[in-house]
């Protein structure tokens, strides 16, 4: 068989030069605890905190607030770990983070900062106002808040003794519309030499926020991003700003998956009699998103397989349901529905022995085979 072609198994970071990233733990991925609740990025994200609202923490280790989360589907940038912040909601509720520089930043010297922003999947507004506060040391949310308003402003600030800050905005905003690929923020700037701390999200009013409709709903409008992957470089070289959506690319030293050939997911998991997809499952399913997106030709068949527990009725049924939610998965993603087609053989097909338990495990299984129009 032809190869198909070879497939990067994680996101490929779009990096801009060789400087060192002076960003602590930059991806969210070293933490006290794993999350099991909405809120818990304070005081569990290593080198990082906040300064208002509830700061979510979104990491695969939970089956609650993982990838797929309250606020919708996605997978991580790279790592396993994120941030999630409402950027824009009713009476000015804001939420923010706040990260720590490896060391002070040197007075008159160029820095680039990134970060990169997936809007979730039940947000109903995109915003273009993503910035940046640098301090001379780490804010405390209770210095800052004012009238029970979690908004940041200028005012709130210079309440604050000692506090020296500035204030940084992309050259040329954008709206970061996107729910199913990352896209990159892009800050220039030239440092004072005070900066040790930062802190991201959006410091404008609801009246100063420019906010694209992206969807329809019988609740309040808002905006919720999904954040990863914070640097804050020295520019060593002059770049354009990557303002579009970073798509997964294609290498030549991955392993290589063939046309019409069926292929046994290895970490698709379901709970037992169910078919809701397992926040383990998605890392790798993700992977076949990244094969159809980056080839239009391609179509997906995927087939479901159960073990001989049970009534053949509900083993077929079951097998279809979950094959059905794998599909689903990759239509989320922005894979065309007609691509993609789904299967359920109940216990039909095994591969093993249904008399032992080992040979049960086997059987449950859900295939995919890779097809070219």
């Amino acid at each position: 068989m032809k190869p198909l072609f070879s497939v990067c198994l994680l996101l490929l970071a779009i990096t801009h030069s060789n400087s060192q990233n002076l960003v602590k733990n930059s991806s969210f991925e070293d933490y006290k605890i794993c999350p099991e609740d909405i809120g818990k990025f304070k005081d569990n994200v290593t080198n990082w905190s906040i300064l208002q609202g509830t700061t979510d923490y979104l990491n695969s280790c939970s089956r609650t607030v993982g990838f797929l989360n309250h606020n919708g589907k996605q997978i991580a940038r790279s790592g396993f770990a994120y941030a999630g912040i409402f950027t824009y909601s009713n009476k000015d509720y804001r939420e923010y983070i706040q990260g720590t520089l490896e060391e002070p930043l040197e007075k008159d010297k160029k820095y680039i900062v990134t970060f990169y922003v997936s809007l979730a999947d039940y947000a109903t507004l995109a915003i273009e106002d993503f910035s940046i506060l640098f301090t001379n040391k780490p804010v405390a949310g209770s210095a800052v808040q004012s009238s029970n308003k979690t908004l940041v402003t200028r005012k709130t600030l210079s309440k604050i003794n000692d506090l020296i800050y500035d204030h940084y905005q992309q050259i040329d905003p954008i709206l970061y519309k996107s729910k199913q690929i990352w896209m990159q923020v892009y800050i220039p700037f030239t440092a004072k030499g005070y900066e040790t701390h930062f802190t991201i999200g959006n410091f404008a009013s609801n009246t100063r926020t420019q906010t694209l409709k992206v969807s329809d709903s019988n609740e309040k409008d808002f905006s919720y991003y999904y954040i990863d992957d914070v640097s804050v470089e020295v520019k060593d070289r002059e770049l354009p700003p990557l303002y579009e959506e970073t798509v997964p690319q294609i290498t030549d030293a991955t392993p290589k998956i063939e046309r019409n050939k069926i292929y046994t997911f290895k970490n698709v998991l379901f709970e037992f009699n169910k078919a809701d997809l397992l926040s383990a499952s998605e890392e790798e399913i993700n992977v076949l998103a990244t094969i159809l997106r980056n080839n239009k030709k391609l179509f997906i068949e995927i087939y479901g397989h159960t073990d001989a527990v049970g009534s053949q009725e509900r083993n077929l049924e079951l097998s279809n349901e979950r094959a059905k939610s794998v599909a689903t998965y990759l239509i989320e993603k922005g894979i065309d529905k007609d691509r993609v087609k789904w299967l359920g053989y109940g216990s039909s097909k095994p591969i093993a022995d249904n008399a032992t338990e080992e040979g049960r495990t086997q059987n449950r299984r859900v295939e995919f085979k890779v097809l070219e129009n």
